[in-house]
């Protein structure tokens, strides 16, 4: 049987495969699928060519691999291949008339979820007609929506089909055009419910659809004009309607409602159950539309005026001027100073504009809430919070690893190799098989395709661990040799691809596709000969507090540890050491290191911590000083560096200042304003004792562990910093995926921190203040609010970056005035000073008005408000000139009156 199976595929005798299958019983066809699988897994192997690749099996191996699978196998060993089915519909045609697999039904079904169109809605109907498939209403709404030709050529179609597509409809419906044409043609025609197809559409606002499809149905609703009669009675799905996630589907909502407002129909008592969340949507042209249908509701003379003034008391969650203003007004027009309303309306009392106040000043039934002044010292990096928790044995790290694979660009990942270098030698013959779980993990996690490398280097290690340990108790770790070997076959297959990097083996020659990950990888090798070897000496650089400091006093620990071995530590590990170094508070370390340290380490402390300003002693170990140097005062020039080999490094790299502008590129509309900065180019050259930052400047291209470095370089992270504004921020459109995630976990990890920002740091800051993602920005208002409270804020240097952006409109003000109104206005005394001095430099910045300004200025001029300040002389200047702009001419005005 296998036999003939192998002379079919060999031969490619494709017509030969479904009269061979058709003989066999069951059980046969079940014996097959090993033999199948094998054969799969050898044509599916890439092959090279210098040109291009292609797989090891041709077409017709491909074609009988398919026909068998698809005969032999149940639908759990079969997966997903919806493409090997439908590679030649004719051909699975022709073997679902002899023997429909029982699982056909399920598959087509659970075929939704991929967007497939290897086949369409006649085919459905076809199958459904043989009794091969029992579609699913999703499935056939999901496939009718990308055939609007068949709506008339079957009578279940627009009976039944048709109304699935309501529930259930593809995500391309929006960009079939024929479909809205065709609907009000049968509408008219009658041969759609008029009534029950505009009530979809409403219903279609809560059905967690995407964007497009919502409006579709919307755009739907408004292309059949319904008259007032048949929005009155669609007011259930109306009203339910307003709690959508979609704002085009709430607006449109209430345009309808504001039509039948004045109808004595109109459901008022439920309409203001909706107000709150209305009212305080982020959505301006939401709360802009409810309070223009509260105004008609409350023109009506029998509604009581007391509930509607409690509901509108929410509108004020909303800083902007012009809504609370309108609020405002129609409080004073319309609803009477009851207790109640005073109540509701004081509960806001902090939120409500300057300007606004006077003309509440009978609602509010308390004295505005004196904000508190709350600086606070500068946070410690080192305290008993943040220290790591490290295993305690054997055991303890078999429990931890499987958490450091998961979380590989951590503190996790330090911890998890002081383990292994430390347990390495502690398991015994009943501990050892807590070793295979880990292991299973790592192998599964190593044998994916996209793998952080410091995933790489710690699967490889625990792999590495985990084969060395097989040897020494082969009865309890039996099962690891058969998880290795599928493990590298798997491997073997992705090595024919081009530029792929081998992960499995001896760490030593494990790829690796940067220059940054080399110095990395040289530690890892580090730690595994420590663990072949059995030498327990611990790191130098293995983090002691999180995120990612080192305590001093332990640091001049391990140093005497080193000594008094007299062990020559790795070169990259004492760096990493160095550069990870808390120097906020040095004090105890340096008496301990006078204490227990000499020689070059002794004067290697001190230097680092400043005990003594300029390398004094032997110069030994280069690479180690200048490390020193660049972390604990990376503006100062050594002059006793000079000579030490290390003078061809670009000057940047040390003080992490780099040239950089904003550009209105005139000539690019693609990228009509542009961040550049400019970032010398390095080459990696072969020498003893690499500098560590070396390896992370050298020329390379982005890669995806560039956040990760702000762990390795704490206390300097401006080339980090640079690195992902030359590649992730030179435009403030840009909006793929790997540009967002890296800035995000970018600005994540210089929120952990705590340290005062350096001149990237600023530039870095500022621009993702007006970064299109609101939790990057929202993330960036905290790191602004800390700063502020711990007086580690500079507005003058961080406002003229923004004023420098904003100035040719590099990103819209509007992501700005968002940030501060929802964020940062108001939050305490101080912070409203520092918000005060950050806008007045910005504005500084502007030569001539831009796009929303104006909502810029009204915040400013609240701000001086909140302050009891006076406008900036200098403002007052561009104010002037400003004025004669229609648009900014009234609150141009206010200003010059402050």
């Amino acid at each position: 049987m296998k036999e003939r199976l192998y002379e079919i595929f060999n031969e490619e005798k494709t017509h030969e495969i479904i009269p061979f299958l058709k003989q066999l019983t069951a059980e046969e066809r079940k014996a097959l699928v090993p033999t199948i699988k094998k054969l799969d897994r050898e044509i599916s192997r890439i092959v090279m060519t210098k040109k291009s690749y292609h797989t090891a099996g041709s077409a017709e191996q491909h074609s009988i691999i398919d026909i068998a699978s698809f005969v032999c196998m149940d639908q759990k060993n079969f997966g997903k291949k919806y493409w090997n089915v439908f590679r030649d519909v004719n051909r699975t045609e022709q073997i679902l008339e002899w023997g429909c697999p029982s699982w056909f039904s399920d598959f087509i079904n659970e075929s939704v979820e991929t967007e497939l169109l290897a086949f369409n809605y006649r085919d459905i109907l076809g199958w459904t007609e043989k009794g091969y498939v029992q579609p699913s209403p999703r499935l056939l709404g999901h496939h009718l929506s990308n055939y609007p030709s068949e709506l008339e050529k079957h009578p279940e179609t627009l009976q039944t089909h048709f109304w699935y597509l309501c529930e259930y409809p593809s995500r391309s419906l929006p960009f079939y055009k024929e479909w809205l044409p065709l609907i009000q043609k049968l509408v008219r025609e009658q041969k759609v419910s008029r009534k029950r197809f505009l009530k979809e559409c409403l219903l279609a606002s809560n059905r967690n659809f995407n964007k497009n499809v919502t409006n579709w149905f919307m755009d739907a609703f408004v292309a059949l004009k319904p008259a007032d009669e048949e929005i009155i009675e669609l007011q259930d799905e109306l009203l339910a309607g307003l709690t959508s996630v979609q704002s085009k589907a709430i607006n449109t909502i209430l345009i309808y409602l504001k039509k039948i407002v004045h109808d004595p129909a109109f459901r008022s008592d439920e309409f203001t159950h909706y107000l709150p969340n209305l009212l305080s949507s982020e959505i301006k042209t939401i709360v802009v539309s409810t309070l223009g249908l509260i105004e008609k509701i409350l023109q009506k003379k029998k509604f009581d005026q007391e509930i509607l003034g409690v509901a509108l008391s929410t509108a004020f969650v909303n800083k902007d001027d012009g809504i609370q203003s309108k609020a405002a007004k129609m409080i004073l027009k319309y609803v009477p100073a009851s207790e109640n309303v005073k109540e509701a309306i004081s509960l806001y009392s902090d939120n409500i504009l300057t300007n606004i106040r006077p003309l509440l000043a009978k609602y509010i039934k308390e004295k505005q809430h004196k904000l508190e002044d709350i600086a606070i010292e500068k946070p410690a990096l080192i305290k008993a919070e943040n220290k790591v928790k490290e295993p305690g044995n054997f055991e303890d790290l078999m429990f931890f690893l499987p958490l450091a694979i998961e979380n590989p660009e951590t503190c996790h990942y330090d911890i998890a190799l002081a383990g292994l270098i430390r347990f390495s030698e502690d398991a015994d013959a009943e501990s050892v098989q807590l070793i295979e779980p880990v292991f299973q993990k790592a192998c599964k996690t190593i044998a994916k395709w996209e793998v952080p490398y410091f995933n790489v280097l710690l699967c490889n290690l625990i792999i590495n661990y985990g084969l060395n340990l097989q040897k020494r108790f082969p009865a309890q770790l039996k099962n690891l040799g058969k998880i290795y070997q599928k493990t590298t076959e798997e491997e073997a297959v992705r090595e024919t691809y081009l530029n792929y990097h081998k992960k499995i083996g001896p760490i030593e020659k494990i790829g690796v596709e940067n220059p940054a990950m080399k110095g990395c990888k040289e530690i890892a090798v580090t730690v595994y000969r420590k663990m072949q070897s059995g030498d327990t000496t611990p790191l130098l650089s293995t983090v002691t507090h999180a995120p990612c400091w080192i305590a001093p006093e332990t640091l001049v620990e391990r140093f005497e540890i080193y000594q008094n071995k007299q062990i020559k530590p790795n070169h990259l590990d004492v760096q990493l050491a160095l550069q990870r170094c808390a120097l906020d508070d040095p004090s105890e370390a340096i008496q301990l290191a006078e204490k227990k340290l000499k020689g070059e380490y002794k004067a290697l402390i001190f230097f680092l911590l400043g005990k003594n300003t300029r390398p004094e002693g032997n110069i030994e170990h280069p690479a180690w000083w200048i490390t020193a140097g660049i972390t604990r005062s990376p503006e100062t020039d050594f002059k006793e560096f000079n000579g030490l080999g290390y003078d061809h490094i670009p000057k940047e790299f040390f003080s992490g200042i780099y040239q950089w502008k904003t550009i209105d590129s005139k000539k690019n509309s693609y990228y009509p304003v542009e961040l550049s900065i400019t970032i010398p180019k390095y080459h990696l050259e072969k020498g003893k004792d690499k500098l560590f930052l070396e390896y992370f400047v050298a020329e390379q291209k982005s890669f995806p562990e560039v956040p990760v470095f702000m762990w390795s370089f704490p206390n300097t992270p401006a080339n980090v910093l640079a690195k992902i504004i030359k590649t992730c921020l030179f435009y403030s459109g840009i909006a793929e995926v790997y540009e967002r995630s890296m800035v995000l976990k970018t600005i994540q990890a210089l929120y952990q921190i705590k340290k005062p920002l350096d001149e990237m740091g600023y530039l870095f800051l500022a621009t993702v203040f007006l970064d299109s993602d609101k939790t990057i920005r929202g993330i960036a208002a905290e790191i602004w609010l800390e700063h502020v409270t711990h007086q580690m804020m500079d507005n003058t240097i961080l406002g003229t970056i923004i004023g420098q952006h904003e100035n040719p409109e590099w990103a819209p003000v509007k992501r700005l005035t968002d940030l501060i109104q929802h964020h940062i206005l108001n939050v305490s005394k101080n912070h409203n000073l520092a918000l005060e001095e950050l806008i007045s430099t910005i504005i500084l910045q502007m030569e001539n008005p831009v796009t929303n300004l104006k909502r810029l200025l009204e915040i400013y001029h609240e701000v001086l408000a909140l302050n009891q300040s006076k406008t900036c002389e200098k403002i007052k200047e561009k104010l002037s000139n400003w004025k004669e702009n229609s648009s900014l001419k009234k609150i141009c005005t206010l200003l010059l009156k402050k």
